[in-house]
Formats: structure tokens, sequence, C-alpha cells
């Protein structure tokens, strides 16, 4: 499609939304191109999709074209798009994301989905270890309300970009800067404990995809082939110590370790230990409850 005749002029958004997707041709599947294409209109124009169908004539100008060729160009590069725009959806929210943080997985909305239909009293008292982002901190908070939420991350880089998304929604978390590895947990505080910690093994870094292997943070996504059970070993242990009788643990793990993560929470006393699987019926989360 010969879209420079067009570069200062009124033109059909969906004409400029198939022009996008022609010269993503670089990416596997349609699928994907069609959601690049599709964010790079909302990002720009904030046009999403409903808009687009309507399909309403605008003026575009050179400095347009330029702009989503320059993101053009960073993604062939494998540059995630999340990184490129500084945002990433997440239960339904736009959170501030950047190369210090891992990119939110819509996989990860269902610990939310749990914590917030397993837990409806109020005043809880929650805690996100590894919180990343803040994403799962700060919806919970959200969805919640009535309740307190405690984020904890070993970087401080990471962190800062937490506190910016509870200034972006307006939440008020407290973050602390703590190694779950090395630091203990006040006894018997918290109602709910949370966490998506590192799971990755790193003899599975070859069958990962390079816009995450060369853009997303190694601290946050690999734990060594040697202890793959590290952060839920500690978190299991200081975990229970850390919960209120009758408190529940959520942790997101890697489908490989379903059935050891079950026993590593029931070693250290958790009871109704199970296994939750994501929409591709792959085990996602383990959960149990501090008899």
């Amino acid at each position: 499609m010969e879209i420079n005749k067009m570069r200062n002029g009124s033109m059909y958004p969906r004409t400029l939304c198939q022009w996008i997707f022609e010269n993503l041709n670089f990416m596997p599947g349609v699928e994907e191109r069609n959601s690049h294409s599709y964010m790079i209109i909302d990002h720009f124009f904030d046009i999403d999709r409903t808009s687009l169908a309507i399909n309403q004539p605008r003026e575009f100008s050179a400095e347009d074209f330029d702009n989503i060729s320059a993101v053009i160009s960073r993604l062939k590069n494998h540059e995630p798009i999340q990184y490129i725009f500084g945002e990433a959806d997440f239960y339904g929210r736009k959170f501030y994301v950047d190369a210090s943080v891992l990119i939110p997985r819509s996989e990860t909305e269902l610990i939310v989905d749990l914590i917030v239909k397993e837990n409806p009293v109020e005043k809880l008292n929650i805690l996100d270890i590894c919180t990343g982002s803040g994403c799962i901190a700060l919806s919970l908070k959200l969805e919640l309300v009535k309740v307190a939420v405690t984020g904890i991350d070993v970087c401080e880089k990471t962190l800062q970009c937490a506190m910016k998304n509870a200034v972006r929604h307006q939440v008020h978390i407290d973050w602390l800067k703590s190694d779950i590895l090395a630091e203990e947990l006040p006894p018997f505080f918290y109602d709910v404990i949370v966490s998506n910690p590192p799971y990755v093994r790193e003899c599975e870094k070859a069958l990962m995809l390079k816009n995450v292997l060369d853009y997303e943070p190694h601290l946050a996504l690999f734990v060594s082939d040697r202890d793959p059970l590290i952060f839920y070993q500690a978190i299991a242990k200081k975990g229970f110590n850390a919960l209120k009788p009758g408190g529940k643990i959520y942790l997101e793990i890697n489908e490989a370790f379903g059935d050891e993560v079950v026993r590593v929470l029931e070693s250290e006393g958790f009871k109704q230990v199970l296994v939750v699987k994501d929409f591709q019926e792959k085990d996602r989360i383990v959960k149990g409850i501090k008899k």
C-alpha cells in the first residue's frame, strides 16, 4: 500500500491500520500483527477498536507517520511494544512499565481474580512479594478497596516503577525494599500473601522469545537449574509465620512444578493446597490456607 502520497492529509484510520499491519509482516502470526496494529493506533490517536469500526476520515501528519515508522523499526529489533510505549494493560487498567520490571501477563490476572472472589472480607492485610510493577498489589487495592496492601521487592528501580503506578492510579500502597530470601516477615500480621516470583529455569532460556530474553529483567525471571524452587521454599516458610490463622497464600508458578510447589506448601503446614490451571489448561497457581 503506497502511503507516502498521503503523509499529510485526510484518510481513513482503518486504511492506516491496514498499512501498519502490512509493515509488521516480520511478526510470525496474524493475531500478533493485528494486536500490535490496534495498539499503535490506540496509542498515537486514541482510537480503540470500536471507534476504528466507525471509520470516520481524519487528518494525519507526516510526523504521525514518522512516529509510527520509528515504532515499527524498534519492533523489528524485538523490543516489546509495552516498553516502547511505557505502559501495559493488566486487569482492565494501564500500568507504567520500563525495563526494570516484567511486563504483566494476562495469565497473572487469574491470581487477582481468585483473591478478589475468595476474600470478600473488608480490612484485610495483604502482602505482595516480588511486586514488580505493582500491578497485582494495585489491582487488589483497587478491586477490594478497604484493604491494606504492602508490596515488597529487592530492586530499588523496580519499586520506583511501582510507586509511579500508585500515583497514576491514586492509590496508597506501602512499598518496602526487602529480599525475601534473606529477610524475615512480621509474624501473624497478614491475611493474604500473594507472589509471582522468579521461576523460569536457566535451561529454559533456549525456549524463550527474543523480546523476552533480550529485554525483560533476568533478575525477575530466572532461577538456577540447581534450585528452581528457592523462592517458593522461602515464601512458604516465612509466609506461614507471617500469616494470621486462617490466612491464605497464592503463588504463581512454573507449569512444570505444580506438584512440587504443592509439596513445599504442605511441608510448611499449609492445608487445602490446590493447583489452579490457567486458560490454556496449564498449572499456573498454587494456593493454600494456614489452618
